[in-house]
């Protein structure tokens, strides 16, 4: 940010003035009397405190002691204090951060803080073609069912992260690299909604650059409650192959309960799904079966998507497969430790949702409609084994940790040892007390390279 500043002031013959149109990461600015308010990407908030005598104006900021003032003095004074803004500016966006969606501090991901090892952020590798993409956390909904307690109205989650576009990118690459670039999938999920991410059409045109030259697609989920026209206009000329539309009902009222969010406009997400259909973007719907709750609205959704396959037939082809997609990926609800549960729900095991769907199937049939249900979608999709990254840890081994941030939940910190983040869990002491400290830590999980352990002594 600074090189760039730096070039563009030197362009600049005003000295008094300094754009801050400059930076594509500040999206809005207010001056609240001395308090300048930036929009960082769109979601994200940070207060810069001016010491100077400014104002602002569509983004500019001017120094009024300066006016008209082009002596050399006046433009060595001027740089000194366009220095100034921007350390503190670079201080408050990697210390105080808040997300507007959630109202939590967020941390601002960057090198050299490494992105495997944590499920909140940064990219997941299973062993298999398909990489998980986690550019932020933090949801614009809060659905009663959340497996991750995600939303505004969260009991467990106290921060929020954001990866930085260009590193993001360039670690997905390595790790594109080492499996052989072949028939990659990208996709873009996470602890929140993923289309929150900004500049979401420039991360997708990067990570689509990487996968489409060896059949390779870029996929993401999305409740559909922040996608527009424009947007997805600009997503599909960015190389997006899929969007996975989360729609759990249709009616109206039971929609918004199932949202957690009384703006929640099924009406509007229909639209959205139905713009999808007609534009070069495959569009799956996949909707959430919680067994004894929304069963009829489950049913409902199938119908929806069913016939909007039938007025648009699906005409893209999967690289990967060399096929068309199917329009439809029912999902069936299921409880987490730390997700959130509808009493009303029944727990199912898969065999018994399996055999729903099959009778689903055999109803469409029988109005001559052939609708394939099948899941799991690995096989559509073309997912398949692929080898992972090797994990430096073993489990139960005590490695030595640098802390360095608060965690996603109450009592876990994140530090990092060998290329990867660890989320230290049962921490009692104090977070400030251990940032930027050393500490012994014992490894509980090495699952998929997600770095679980606990502090010892």
């Amino acid at each position: 940010m600074t090189r760039n500043a730096n070039k563009n002031n030197n362009e600049c013959e005003k000295c008094w003035i300094f754009d801050l149109n400059q930076f594509k990461m500040i999206t809005d600015s207010i001056l609240d009397e001395n308090t300048l308010v930036l929009e960082i990407n769109q979601n994200y908030e940070v207060s810069v405190l001016m010491d100077y005598d400014v104002s602002l104006e569509n983004g500019i900021l001017t120094f009024k002691d300066f006016v008209n003032d082009n002596s050399k003095s006046a433009t060595v004074l001027t740089g000194s204090l366009k220095t100034g803004i921007l350390n503190k500016m670079s201080q408050s966006i990697s210390e105080g951060l808040l997300n507007k969606t959630t109202n939590r501090r967020t941390y601002y991901i960057t090198e050299p803080t490494p992105l495997i090892g944590h499920t909140a952020f940064g990219l997941i590798d299973r062993g298999t073609n398909v990489i998980q993409i986690r550019g932020l956390s933090g949801c614009n909904i809060s659905c009663p069912f959340c497996s991750v307690d995600e939303g505004i109205h969260s009991k467990s989650r106290k921060n929020d992260y954001y990866v930085d576009m260009d590193y993001l990118v360039s670690e997905y690459e390595k790790i594109a690299e080492f499996k052989g670039y072949n028939k990659l999938e990208a996709h873009l999920d996470g602890q929140g909604e993923p289309s929150l991410y900004y500049p979401l059409p420039d991360l997708v045109q990067n990570l689509n650059e990487i996968n489409s030259k060896n059949k390779g697609i870029v996929s993401i989920q999305s409740n559909g409650v922040h996608l527009t026209e424009k947007l997805i206009d600009d997503l599909e000329v960015a190389g997006l192959h899929r969007i996975n539309l989360s729609i759990n009902a249709m009616d109206e009222k039971f929609s918004k309960g199932l949202s957690g969010n009384k703006n929640y406009d099924i009406e509007r997400i229909m639209e959205i799904a139905e713009y999808i259909k007609n534009s070069k973007i495959h569009l799956l719907i996949a909707p959430l079966l919680l067994p004894n709750y929304n069963d009829e609205e489950f049913k409902k959704v199938l119908d929806f998507a069913v016939e909007l396959e039938q007025k648009t037939p699906q005409t893209t082809i999967n690289p990967i497969t060399n096929k068309k997609n199917p329009i439809v990926g029912p999902q069936l609800c299921l409880t987490y430790q730390f997700g959130r549960k509808i009493s009303k729900m029944r727990v199912w095991d898969f065999p018994k949702f399996y055999n729903l769907l099959e009778f689903y199937e055999k109803e469409y049939l029988k109005d001559g409609i052939n609708v394939d249900l099948e899941v799991p979608l690995h096989g559509f999709f073309g997912s398949h084994s692929r080898k992972r990254l090797p994990c430096p840890f073993k489990l139960n081994e005590t490695i030595s940790v640098t802390v360095l941030m608060d965690g996603r939940v109450n009592g876990e910190v994140i530090g990092a040892s060998k290329n990867r983040v660890i989320q230290i869990i049962d921490c009692k002491t104090d977070v400030n007390k251990l940032i930027g400290k050393r500490v012994n830590v014992k490894v509980l999980r090495v699952k998929d390279n997600v770095i679980v352990g606990s502090m010892v002594k």
